[in-house]
């Protein structure tokens, strides 16, 4: 069954959780958090999202037992770091200069020589920071993004410590999604939102030569329907794609205009026409 629908405001869908994204990621879903918590199942037993980036949808349910996950360590290791140590991390925020010359310098550090809450207060400040909410990085596996116009609030450290307290009990993850679902089963809701197919390479958080295109898609549906035959609740957010479309024509489907940021011309920003698969 296909629905078109409007998106709801706040007051008809109040999003009441304290617990908000720390991540400035290009395609959150941050703006259409109140549909999507919305039209999540009332209950389940384990909540899984594997495609997490600024979880925004994972923030406001704050489900008590989840998995999460992305193939960017960058965002693991910081939500890992959130979870295990949000102190040090407001800590180390703190101490960078809210400047372009600190947003230069830190682009250019390498993760690996940082501690985990270094690493974690850094991504936190690039992306708040950087043009459009973009990550991207060059075959060196170097972050490149220029400078934006403006550095974002930086979150408090009572925020930080509330968004530790919503992943006390969330398992965190790097690698492909698959790693999550395998044992995902009766009782359980994942939800996904997967990048757009593409036939270009990326040169992103899927790795300087990741492609994600119509073969990767064409897996990610087959196990949406594995997922399915196990009993688990399925949502799963898209681009209005005909191949998604038909694959799900049992499913029930929602239209969905989604306000889009990225783009270099602000004039250019349309929404972009995307669709909300279930399978409840």
């Amino acid at each position: 069954m296909i629905v078109d629908t409007q998106l709801p405001t706040n007051e008809l869908f109040p999003v009441t959780n304290h617990a908000q994204p720390v991540l400035r990621w290009a395609g959150s879903k941050r703006r259409i958090t109140p549909i999507l918590s919305a039209y999540a199942p009332p209950k389940y037993e384990r909540y899984f999202e594997p495609f997490v980036g600024s979880g925004a949808l994972f923030f406001c349910l704050r489900p008590p037992l989840a998995f999460i996950g992305d193939v960017n360590p960058e965002v693991t290791s910081t939500y890992q770091a959130l979870k295990d140590a949000p102190s040090q991390v407001a800590q180390h925020l703190t101490e960078i200069p809210k400047t372009k010359d600190a947003y230069l310098l830190l682009r250019q550090l390498r993760p690996a020589d940082l501690t985990t809450a270094q690493r974690a207060a850094r991504l936190i400040f690039l992306m708040k920071s950087c043009f459009n909410g973009v990550y991207r990085t060059n075959a060196s596996g170097q972050f490149n993004v220029p400078f934006g116009s403006t550095i974002y609030k930086l979150p408090t450290s009572e925020e930080l410590q509330s968004v530790s307290d919503a992943l006390k009990l969330t398992q965190v993850r790097t690698g492909d999604y698959k790693s999550w679902l395998d044992i995902a089963g009766v009782g359980d809701f994942i939800y996904l939102d997967p990048p757009y197919s593409c036939s270009s390479r990326y040169r992103g958080e899927y790795g300087y030569d990741a492609i994600f295109g119509d073969v990767q898609l064409e897996e990610l549906l087959t196990c949406c329907k594995a997922l399915q035959n196990r009993g688990a609740k399925v949502m799963l957010s898209y681009k209005n794609n005909k191949q998604v479309v038909n694959a799900l024509k049992d499913w029930r489907i929602l239209n969905l205009a989604v306000p889009r940021s990225v783009n270099a011309n602000s004039m250019g920003r349309t929404p972009a026409a995307e669709i909300l698969a279930m399978n409840y």
